[in-house]
């Protein structure tokens, strides 16, 4: 959870992320995923959700070249955000994670159009384009996301997280 909340903080106030609080995140994710599931339903959960990642990812990759006429990903997506989405890929069951990732994507496109406003109402400019951000916080917005999940599970709201 603490990991979660860094990603968020360090995401949201320098849009860079120390690559060690994808690995801590990763690895408290794995641990609470096989302390629910055991190994076999692990081994079997990561190995399907890190494909999908990597299927999005492709399809993404594809949609940039058709689209935008160039190959850069990093124009698009961060490298903390795709690392942020494989450690996500080891700590759900697979619906569970196809779930909370669609309705990460919804809050994050959510929050962020908030705080956007929030910031621009709160600068007195006339030039208010010089003042959007061109990057989303994409791996801040999903670890608060996140973090709110696991809390709502571990308060006992939500049972089924690594049921389904």
């Amino acid at each position: 959870m603490a990991s979660l909340l860094a990603i968020f903080y360090q995401d949201q106030k320098d849009r860079l992320v120390y690559w060690w609080l994808f690995l801590v995140g990763a690895l408290g994710l794995s641990v609470i995923h096989i302390n629910a599931v055991g190994w076999l339903q692990y081994g079997i959960h990561s190995a399907f959700n890190s494909g999908l990642v990597l299927l999005m990812l492709l399809v993404l990759i594809g949609y940039i070249k058709i689209r935008m006429q160039t190959f850069s990903l990093q124009n698009v997506l961060g490298i903390g955000d795709i690392f942020f989405l494989f450690a996500l890929a080891l700590g759900f069951a697979t619906l569970s994670f196809v779930t909370l990732l669609v309705f990460g994507f919804i809050f994050s496109l959510i929050i962020h159009l908030v705080f956007q406003k929030f910031t621009l109402s709160r600068k007195h400019t006339k030039d208010i384009s010089m003042h959007k951000e061109k990057t989303v916080p994409l791996a801040g917005y999903l670890s608060l996301f996140f973090a709110g999940v696991l809390l709502v599970h571990w308060l006992g709201f939500y049972d089924n997280l690594y049921v389904i």
